[in-house]
């Protein structure tokens, strides 16, 4: 069973762990940020990788199966949720919330979607509390992927100009 292919690009919403300026995929784990742990199971020698600042390359399955992400019996593809929330959850120093476009071949949820290819569009100017060396993560980010750092309102609204808006 395959994902479907959208008509108009998707905008929606995710968190990510940021360091050293990059955006990466992964997981909150007790106050600590782990990228992409499914790497570090299929190849533990592969550095995780941020997201590309300068393309917007396919999703991968890590899993040994033999598809393209996403895929709609699996977990793989860039997900991203249809709403941001009222008051985005910061569960460590390295999480930031930013809005995505996406595209390609979509598989919907009830919360969200996820994609064959997707970027960051801006993200969500909030200062974070359990960063207690006060770096700013979410700014240099911003710069280093160039895309703006917005209020939650205006993000919601940029989110929109660059794709279809669900829900």
């Amino acid at each position: 069973m395959s994902a479907e292919p959208v008509a108009q690009p998707l905008a929606g919403f995710r968190r990510w762990g940021s360091r050293r300026g990059g955006l990466y995929s992964g997981i909150f784990v007790a106050g600590r940020f782990v990228p992409n742990p499914a790497l570090s199971l299929v190849a533990p020698r592969i550095p995780p990788s941020p997201w590309p600042r300068d393309r917007a390359g396919p999703a991968r399955c890590l899993a040994i199966r033999g598809h393209e992400a996403p895929y709609r019996d699996c977990l793989c593809g860039f997900y991203a949720y249809y709403t941001l929330p009222e008051e985005p959850d910061l569960p460590a120093p390295e999480a930031v919330w930013g809005a995505v476009v996406a595209w390609g071949r979509i598989v919907e949820s009830e919360h969200g979607f996820r994609a064959q290819y997707a970027r960051p569009v801006a993200l969500l100017d909030c200062e974070n509390p359990l960063d207690r060396r006060k770096t700013r993560r979410v700014a240099r980010a911003a710069e280093s992927y160039d895309i703006p750092l917005l209020e939650r309102d205006e993000l919601i609204a940029y989110a929109g100009w660059h794709g279809e808006l669900c829900c």
